[in-house]
C-alpha cells in the first residue's frame, strides 16, 4: 500500500509513520553523543558501520521468507536462478551471507585502518556506545521489518532475488557520505556543529531511502 504526505507541513508528517520515527529516533544517538558527549567525526564513523551488520542481518530474514515475484536476474553456478526453486532460494542467501560479509569486512578493516587511532572509542577500549548503538539498530530495523515485511506483508511482493543486491545502494550512498566528512575532518577538525550538520544529511539521506522501500511518497507543495 503506498501512502503519500502533500505539503510542506506534511514534511514533519511522516514522522506519523512509526518505522521512520524509529529509524530517526536511533540516528539521534550520534547527534548526541557529539553535542553532549563529545564524540568526534571518527567515532560516528565506527558507529554507522555497524550499520552494515544489521542490515545485511535482516536482509537474509527477507530473503527467506520473500514470497513474491522477483524482476532480478541472478546465476547462480553458472545457470539463471529459479525464483520458485527452495533450493535457490537457500543457495542464493549463502551466497549472499559470503558477498555482503567480505564487503562489510573490507569496509571495516578499512575504518580501522583510516581512522582508528583517531577514534575515542578505539584509543580508550570504550566500547559502551557502540553495543548500545548496536542494539538500538537491531531493534529499529527490527521493529520496520515486523511492522513492514511482514505487518504490510511487503513479502509478498518481491521475490528473494530483488533483496540481493538492495542493501549495497543504501549503504554505500550513506557511507559515502560519511567518509566524506571524516576526510575532511582530517585535513581540518570539524566542529560539533559540523558534525551535527553532518548527521543530520546523514537522517535525511537514510530517511528518504527508508520511505521510499516501502511505498510512502512526500510531495512537497508550496503556499
Amino acid at each position: 500500500m503506498n501512502e503519500r504526505f502533500t505539503g510542506l507541513p506534511s514534511v514533519l508528517g511522516i514522522l506519523r509513520v512509526p518505522s521512520a520515527l524509529a529509524l530517526v529516533l536511533v540516528n539521534l544517538i550520534p547527534l548526541l553523543g557529539a553535542i553532549f558527549l563529545g564524540w568526534n567525526a571518527f567515532d560516528v564513523i565506527f558507529l554507522y558501520w555497524l550499520e552494515n551488520i544489521v542490515v545485511g542481518f535482516y536482509t537474509v530474514i527477507k530473503m527467506l521468507f520473500a514470497r513474491g515475484r522477483s524482476e532480478t536476474k541472478l546465476t547462480l553456478n553458472g545457470r539463471a536462478v529459479n525464483p520458485n526453486s527452495v533450493k535457490d532460494k537457500l543457495g542464493v542467501t549463502v551466497f549472499f551471507v559470503f558477498h555482503y560479509g567480505l564487503f562489510t569486512l573490507v569496509h571495516g578493516v578499512f575504518v580501522v585502518l583510516l581512522f582508528g587511532s583517531k577514534s575515542s572509542f578505539w584509543i580508550q577500549h570504550d566500547f559502551l556506545a557502540l553495543t548500545v548503538f548496536f542494539a538500538a539498530l537491531l531493534v529499529s530495523h527490527g521493529f520496520s521489518l515486523w511492522r513492514n515485511f511482514f505487518g504490510r506483508q511487503e513479502y509478498l511482493e518481491k521475490g528473494f532475488a530483488s533483496y540481493f543486491w538492495k542493501p549495497y545502494g543504501r549503504i554505500i550512498l550513506i557511507h559515502l557520505t560519511v567518509l566524506i566528512g571524516a576526510f575532511a575532518a582530517q585535513s581540518v577538525p570539524l566542529s560539533v556543529t559540523a558534525i551535527v550538520v553532518f548527521v543530520v544529511i546523514k537522517i535525511v539521506i537514510d530517511l528518504a531511502m527508508h520511505l521510499a522501500s516501502h511505498g510512502v511518497s512526500l510531495k512537497l507543495r508550496a503556499g
